[in-house]
């Protein structure tokens, strides 16, 4: 005996298109039919121009969460082939429209062009290697804390119980901010006959810019009543050969001089030095911006050098002009070069961190100009400069209270730890953390 299974009979192709109302395939941001859909990592797509437009909506920074759930995509979104191409058969009038309005939107295009090239600037995905070297990285930076802490720790000990000579300080210190007390020790140094004189000079508070003002004359008048000529003539002979010196200090007997002045420079010339060097010239010209510019832009040897603030040369500013505007960290190394016979490792450590720093000014700049956001640069200066200021509030608003002890370590920190840091953001710039290479 025959059993008859019915069957029910198959929906026709006019049947099945209504099955899938419009709502089903439309866009979170837009409120239309998806065009071009676009798939995050959270799963959520949206039309490819709304997804540019969300991600270009903060410049000159960019958006990655997702505009439903705000969770942040991975990579760079490709568009969802299987989806569109459903899409396109079942409502391919709609799609169509959609995509001439859009193209006829030179808004719209314009940041689709944006949103693309940033993605092709990204490497294609490819599959992690089968057996990845097991690196742990936060031991391997904890090595590197604990090595610059003992290194640290070390170098306090030892200049804390180093006794440097007093004169030599004092020769290394610019004449006109020699103090009394300086004069006086100078004096004494000039050999044993200058023991009758120094009380003189003690009493009568001679300082640097007095002591260079004295003339014959005043040797040989009250109060000094110096009546040996010969002694006079020594002292002035000195005294001349004090006028021609061109102080050029290394960093610690800079640091012994000029402590909280020392820091403040490790701070802005990271952060900004271009503007630092600016005030620099501005404010503090004879004591640190003459000696750095000789340092790091030497004269030739024919140039005239009647006293130590002598006017640099033509040759010396324009060479420092070019360098300040294109690569200022440059100078620094030139002035670290300048020391690498008296502290090598400091030096070097310097020299690396300058180098490590054109990279991240070079970058910066670069990504500015390919972006067209060059006219965002005041801006994005004020806020580094009240990010830095606010960071360093703790140590510029109780600086009078500050022990000595915990602005050396700051010091060392900014001189030998920092540039570990600035490594990890030049990797983070070349090899951002969601590109991945090929094996």
């Amino acid at each position: 005996m025959d059993v008859q299974i019915p069957v029910e009979p198959e929906l026709s192709e006019s049947e099945e298109g209504t099955a899938l109302s419009e709502s089903e395939f439309t866009c979170h941001c837009c409120y239309q039919v998806l065009v071009d859909p676009t798939t995050l990592t959270c799963g959520h797509s949206f039309c490819r121009h709304c997804l540019a437009n969300w991600w270009a909506s903060a410049l000159p920074r960019v958006r990655r969460d997702c505009p439903e759930c705000r969770a942040v995509w991975t990579g760079f979104p490709r568009v969802n082939i299987l989806l569109r191409d459903a899409v396109e058969k079942l409502f391919p009038a709609e799609v169509r429209r959609r995509k001439q309005a859009i193209l006829s939107d030179p808004g719209f295009c314009r940041v689709l062009q944006m949103f693309q090239q940033h993605g092709n600037t990204q490497a294609p995905h490819a599959a992690p290697p089968q057996n990845p070297p097991p690196i742990n990285i936060r031991e391997f930076y904890s090595g590197v804390v604990t090595a610059l802490t003992f290194m640290t720790v070390v170098v306090l000990l030892y200049r804390a119980f180093s006794t440097d000579s007093s004169h030599e300080v004092l020769l290394s210190k610019p004449f006109s901010r020699w103090s009394a007390d300086d004069v006086t020790l100078w004096v004494e140094h000039l050999g044993i006959w200058t023991n009758q004189y120094k009380e003189t000079f003690r009493r009568e508070q001679i300082n640097g810019r007095l002591l260079s003002s004295l003339s014959d004359e005043d040797l040989s008048a009250a109060p000094f009543k110096i009546k040996n000529p010969s002694h006079r003539q020594i002292i002035l002979e000195e005294l001349h050969r004090l006028r021609q010196r061109r102080v050029s200090l290394n960093l610690w007997q800079y640091k012994d001089l000029y402590l909280g002045k020392s820091l403040f420079l490790l701070i802005s010339l990271r952060n900004f030095p271009r503007l630092t060097m600016l005030c620099l010239f501005l404010f503090d010209y004879e004591d640190t911006f003459l000696p750095f510019i000789h340092t790091s832009c030497p004269a030739t040897p024919d140039a005239p050098t009647d006293t130590p603030l002598d006017w640099p040369g033509w040759r010396q500013w324009a060479e420092f002009l070019l360098m300040y505007f294109l690569l200022p960290y440059q100078l620094l190394s030139a002035v670290a070069w300048h020391w690498m016979s008296v502290h090598y490792w400091t030096a070097g450590f310097i020299i690396a961190h300058a180098a490590l720093l054109t990279v991240l000014d070079v970058c910066f700049y670069w990504t500015l100009w390919k972006r067209g956001q060059m006219r965002t640069l005041p801006k994005l200066v004020w806020l580094q400069m009240f990010a830095v200021l606010f960071n360093t509030s703790l140590f510029v608003l109780p600086w009078p209270m500050m022990p000595l002890f915990i602005i050396n370590t700051e010091i060392y920190i900014q001189l030998y730890f920092n540039p570990f840091l600035t490594a990890v953001l030049v990797k983070r710039t070349l090899l951002p953390t969601n590109t991945q290479h090929r094996p």
